[in-house]
């Protein structure tokens, strides 16, 4: 009888475990399935024919280098953000501009594609961050810190991050998101509210103040980045300033749909020899996702 060696000293002799390299052109359209996947539409109408169009892909991959592929996924999506416009976040209108990226890319010559992706992920970056900045450089209520103050007394998100720089207790926070919550629905249950106080903190001004500043700052400095012409050492830092913005800004908001997005986009205006680079924009998807989680209530859990 022959003697088989264990499966894990195989894998020893093998040498270490290296990590594959990441192909754009094969990889993105499938995690660009993943990212649609959290956040498909909540109309029925909407939500069924794409999700049944994603299980298509995943079984059939060629479909995924399609350009009628995302043709079709990419009209669905508009079809989503026309007919809820007035609540559609700003993300599900890049989520529509990037499939249509991905159709036009697919639909040219195979040698031509990886540098019409790369070239689309850059523009989209660049514009996405400039037409944000000149929306709060021109918005006054944005400017005086008024929108930061708002948030940061009511956005469940910032929650966390509020208490511990302010001193204010997750309690009284949560109070303040219950009032809001009056003043939203109090109708339902037969009351009429003109207005409520919210509990403030001298530091919260503070807060808000360099919160908005700073994301002017930081979302500037990108448009600039993406936006300038393509150079060697400028690549490098774009992508180390594209890095840096998604591990510090979706730790504080960690809005998954906008930093996937963001992190596919890097992946896809990097060069074809910046592999190190694409495993850092992989690695920063996986970090926004922990982001998400409940550190808070699982640190509780711990301690009990």
């Amino acid at each position: 009888m022959t003697a088989h060696k264990p499966l894990f000293a195989r894998a020893w002799r093998a040498g270490p475990l290296r990590w594959p390299a990441i192909k754009p052109l094969r990889d993105l359209p499938l995690l660009t399935i993943v990212l649609l996947l959290t956040a498909a539409p909540e109309q029925w109408y909407l939500r069924a024919p794409l999700i049944a169009m994603f299980a298509l892909g995943v079984v059939f991959r060629s479909w995924l280098v399609r350009p009628q592929f995302w043709y079709i996924v990419a009209t669905l999506l508009g079809a989503t953000v026309y007919m809820t416009w007035e609540s559609s976040d700003n993300h599900k209108y890049l989520f529509v501009y990037w499939c249509l990226a991905l159709c036009c890319a697919f639909s040219l010559p195979r040698q031509e594609q990886h540098g019409a992706l790369a070239l689309a992920s850059r523009w989209l970056i660049g514009l996405c961050m400039l037409l944000a900045t000149v929306w709060k450089l021109a918005t006054p209520e944005y400017l005086d810190g008024s929108f930061f103050h708002y948030e940061c007394l009511c956005d469940p998100r910032l929650a966390p991050l509020v208490s511990w720089l302010t001193g204010m207790s997750s309690e009284v926070l949560a109070a303040n998101r219950d009032l809001r919550e009056l003043m939203h629905s109090g109708y339902v249950r037969g009351l009429t509210i003109d207005a409520v106080a919210l509990t403030d903190s001298p530091r919260l001004w503070w807060l808000a103040q360099r919160m908005t500043w700073w994301t002017v700052a930081i979302e500037g400095t990108l448009a600039v980045l993406f936006l300038w012409p393509d150079k060697p050492r400028i690549s490098t830092v774009r992508n180390a300033a594209l890095l840096f913005f998604a591990a510090t800004t979706y730790f504080v908001a960690p809005v998954r749909g906008f930093g996937w997005m963001l992190m596919l986009l890097g992946m896809g205006q990097c060069k074809s020899d910046e592999r190190g680079w694409r495993l850092a924009y992989l690695a920063a998807l996986v970090l926004i996702q922990a982001y998400t989680l409940p550190v808070g209530a699982i640190l509780e859990m711990i301690a009990k």
